[in-house]
């Protein structure tokens, strides 16, 4: 051990000196900061605020809007009620005549949903079912599919062209 201490003691020996005169010593010498993270924490604070006004404040300074009273709907007056004087028999009374003859049915035509038109093999989409010519809808037989509309024959004979829609 003290073959170290000998030698530490050389070398402090053969350091120079450095003259300690009453002048203060160097500060050390600071790196510029990196990066300037300082701003994401000022605009992170700004957009909290912005968010707590923008949820908060109404609810705190927000005027109430008047309650909206609902709409009555139209009175519709009853009609008139007539009444029948019947004599105090047996006898029912004479009730109206309530047997009317039945109504048409109302004729049910195809829907015609689109068109897929190819002159060599036009289809169309009729009743959610694709359809070509000389097919049956229901009644009703294509007779001829055209770029914009489908002509349906009847079971009469006469035809019916119905467009996209209809």
């Amino acid at each position: 051990m003290s073959l170290i201490n000998d030698a530490l003691k050389r070398a402090r020996e053969t350091q120079p000196k450095i003259p300690t005169s009453g002048a203060p010593p160097l500060p050390p010498v600071e790196s510029p900061a990196r990066g300037g993270t300082g701003w994401i924490l000022v605009a992170a604070a700004i957009l909290f605020l912005a968010a707590t006004c923008l949820f908060i404040g109404p609810a705190l300074f927000g005027h109430k809007a008047a309650p909206v009273a609902p709409a009555k709907a139209p009175e519709i007056p009853a009609p008139p009620t007539e009444f029948v004087s019947v004599p105090m028999s047996n006898a029912a009374p004479a009730l109206p005549d309530t047997n009317l003859p039945p109504a048409a049915p109302a004729e049910q035509l195809p829907k015609v949903q689109g068109i897929i038109f190819n002159p060599a093999h036009p289809l169309a989409v009729v009743n959610r079912k694709t359809v070509s010519v000389d097919d049956r809808v229901g009644d009703y037989q294509v007779k001829q599919i055209l770029k914009t509309s489908v002509v349906f024959q009847r079971p009469d004979g006469s035809q019916k062209t119905l467009g996209i829609g209809e």
